[in-house]
């Protein structure tokens, strides 16, 4: 234990304070400590208490609590305008793949864990989370900070991921937790301690018995990160992304993959800059353009003259087999191929139809498309920024909470301190063979 002092938002402190006042034990916990550790803003805060989720409601109310989830059951609190995870301290599960009567537990991993809402205390919580630098507590009331596995603090300062407990069980029981390892390696420079990176390779086929919903979550996460190529890069270093993403591994040093992530490189930037927000639909075009443009036999970004159906064919297709087997919702996809068909007439606009595209759904996101095109390119982009000025349609917000009447969107925070860089490639694949039977 030990004395700390972080900028903690109002919300969280009110959630926390609150749930202590009603006699429950109650931290911040995970990513947000590790972020703050790190200097960096942590996009959210996560809470840990030794109340149920039925108590949670209980304190904050039904209009202000709603309990979410099968697997992993918490709560969602909404307090001062933001969306608060608040858990229930965890202990070893006792359901895990062999006890279901299911036809494919037999395929599982014997040790996965299907059921996750076995109640424990603050010390079982912490050992049974995933890695020591994700495992830290800290109590905003006392400003205290708790690190129950001992070397929690030590990964952070030596930027190292450990897995707690033994590597290749803690992989067994949940595969994502593979994404999210490299996830840490790609997002701030960490290197994987000798077992744990060992037990990650010998741990990859598992990644195949992972729920399709959970990755296509982690996917989303990934896109609308402002990491999303390192992610990417780092995922087929290590060889995941032959699993995880294999188109695009099979596409891998080929011209429309390097534009690719030439492209998902410039769209974090802006993003990271607040000139653009994070939209997922956006990432997914910027991946997926340059590869309807090999499908029609054009040079990186080289357009299409024309609006054909084999145009839209190549581009539809693109959007929706580039991150195969994992899938976006559907109106995500379709605002790609939306604003990838709109690029021809941006750039031969004259103007003379102007209030007409202006209505055009996707408008915004393709043109902030076109200036990522023409940057990843490495072509000046002032006259393009002249043409079109930003103004009041320059964001296509999206409300997945539902949000208190005249209260201001949370200001979008940068990190100037990033230190973008490009890999070059850790161990060699062996690539899929995507026209073998499944």
């Amino acid at each position: 234990m030990g004395e700390a002092n972080f900028a903690i938002s109002s919300g969280a402190l009110f959630t926390v304070s609150s749930l202590q006042r009603a006699g429950y034990e109650t931290y911040i916990v995970g990513g947000a400590i590790r972020d703050l550790l790190l200097g960096r803003c942590p996009k959210d805060f996560d809470i840990s208490t030794s109340a149920t989720p039925e108590e949670v409601r209980n304190v904050f109310g039904k209009r202000h609590a709603r309990i979410i989830g099968k697997r992993f059951r918490l709560t969602h609190v909404f307090a001062d305008n933001e969306i608060f995870e608040v858990s229930t301290f965890r202990r070893e599960p006792s359901v895990h793949a062999g006890d279901m009567n299911d036809p494919k537990s037999a395929r599982r991993p014997e040790n996965m864990i299907l059921s996750d809402n076995s109640y424990g205390t603050s010390v079982e919580d912490a050992f049974r989370r995933d890695f020591t630098v994700n495992a830290l507590f800290f109590d905003p009331v006392k400003q205290e900070l708790i690190d129950h596995t001992g070397m929690g603090l030590q990964d952070i300062k030596n930027k190292t991921v450990r897995a707690i407990g033994i590597p290749a069980l803690r992989f067994e029981e949940d595969p994502v937790r593979m994404l999210r390892a490299l996830k840490l390696v790609a997002q701030f420079d960490f290197s994987m301690e000798p077992a744990t990176e060992n037990a990650l390779f010998a741990s990859l086929e598992l990644l195949r018995h992972a729920s399709s919903g959970r990755l296509s979550l982690e996917l989303e996460k990934i896109l609308k990160s402002i990491y999303s190529e390192r992610h990417i890069e780092t995922f087929f270093d290590y060889g995941l992304l032959n699993i995880f993403l294999p188109n695009m591994a099979s596409a891998w040093g080929s011209d429309a993959m390097d534009y690719a992530l030439n492209m998902l490189s410039e769209r974090n930037s802006r993003v990271e800059a607040g000139i653009y927000r994070d939209s997922i639909s956006l990432a997914l075009a910027a991946a997926a353009l340059p590869f309807a443009e090999a499908q029609l036999g054009s040079a990186p970004g080289q357009l299409w003259e024309t609006r054909t159906d084999a145009v839209v064919d190549a581009v539809r297709h693109a959007v929706e087999t580039i991150l195969a087997p994992q899938t976006l919702m559907v109106k995500m996809r379709e605002a790609a191929v939306r604003m990838i068909l709109m690029q021809t007439q941006l750039e031969n606009f004259s103007g003379k139809h102007k209030a007409e595209l202006f209505r055009q759904r996707s408008y915004a996101h393709a043109r902030e498309l076109l200036m990522i095109r023409h940057l990843a390119l490495g072509e000046d982009v002032s006259e393009y920024a002249a043409m079109w000025p930003q103004g009041e349609d320059h964001f296509e917000p999206v409300e997945f909470f539902p949000r208190r009447k005249n209260a201001a969107p949370k200001a979008k925070k940068s990190n100037p301190g990033r230190n973008r860089r490009r890999r070059s490639g850790k161990r060699p694949e062996i690539l899929p063979d995507l026209n073998a039977d499944q």
